[in-house]
C-alpha cells in the first residue's frame, strides 16, 4: 500500500468529523427549514467517501498542490532549495560531508530538486523517510481537499436553499485549508531535510573513490 493510498481513510475521517461539526451547529437552522441534520450528514459522508476524496486530489496536477501548500509560484517545492537553503539550517545535517558526497554541488533550483530526488529515491525505504513522506503527502492532500471543499460545498449548500450553512462551511475549509498547508509545508521541508541528513551521514560506497 502506497502512502497516499493509507493517507485515505485519515482523509476521509478529517472530512467526517467537519460534517460532523456542521450539523451539530447548523441543526437548529437546518430543523427549521424541515431538514433532517442527518441527512444532510449522511449525503455529505456518500459524496466524501474514500473513492470520491482519491478522485478530487487526482484532479489536481502536482505543481498547482506544491503552490497552495508552500504558497508559492515558481520553484515552489522545498526540493528546489534543500542545497542552498534547507541543508543550512537543520543540525542534523553535516554540510562538510554533504558537499563532498555530492558533486557537482547543485545551485540551480531544479538541479536541486532533482539532485535531491535522486537521493532521496535511495534512502526512500528508511524508516524516518517513509514517516516524513507520509506526513507531508496527508497534510497536503487535506489541504487540497480542504479548499476544493470551500470552494464546491458552499455553491451546493446555496443551490440546495440552505443559505445559512454556506459561511459556517466556508470558514470551516478555510480554517483547515490554512492549517493543512502550514502542517504540509513544514513537513515537506522535514521530508527534505531528513534525506539529506541520512545522506550526509551515511557510510561512504566502497564502490567510490577508485
Amino acid at each position: 500500500m502506497t502512502a497516499k493510498k493509507g493517507n485515505l481513510s485519515w482523509l476521509s475521517a478529517f472530512i467526517a468529523f467537519d460534517v460532523a461539526i456542521l450539523c451539530a451547529v447548523l441543526a437548529p437552522q437546518l430543523r427549521l427549514i424541515a431538514t433532517e441534520p442527518e441527512v444532510v450528514a449522511r449525503a455529505a459522508s456518500s459524496l466524501l467517501a474514500p473513492p470520491a476524496l482519491l478522485l478530487l486530489s487526482s484532479l489536481i496536477p502536482g505543481h498547482v498542490k506544491a503552490s497552495l501548500v508552500f504558497w508559492r509560484g515558481k520553484f515552489a517545492l522545498p526540493g528546489h532549495r534543500a542545497f542552498s537553503h534547507h541543508a543550512h539550517r537543520d543540525p542534523r545535517i553535516d554540510t562538510a560531508k554533504l558537499n563532498a558526497r555530492v558533486s557537482p554541488y547543485p545551485i540551480d533550483e531544479l538541479e536541486q530538486n532533482s539532485t535531491w530526488y535522486r537521493i532521496y529515491r535511495a534512502h526512500r525505504d528508511d524508516a524516518a523517510v517513509l514517516d516524513a513522506n507520509r506526513r507531508f503527502l496527508l497534510f497536503r492532500d487535506l489541504a487540497v481537499v480542504s479548499i476544493l471543499m470551500a470552494i464546491l460545498l458552499p455553491v451546493g449548500l446555496w443551490a440546495m436553499g440552505l443559505g445559512l450553512a454556506v459561511t459556517p462551511t466556508l470558514v470551516v475549509f478555510l480554517a483547515q485549508y490554512a492549517l493543512s498547508a502550514v502542517a504540509a509545508s513544514q513537513a515537506g521541508v522535514r521530508l527534505v531535510t531528513t534525506v539529506l541528513a541520512i545522506e550526509s551521514t551515511a557510510e561512504p560506497n566502497p564502490k567510490q573513490g577508485g
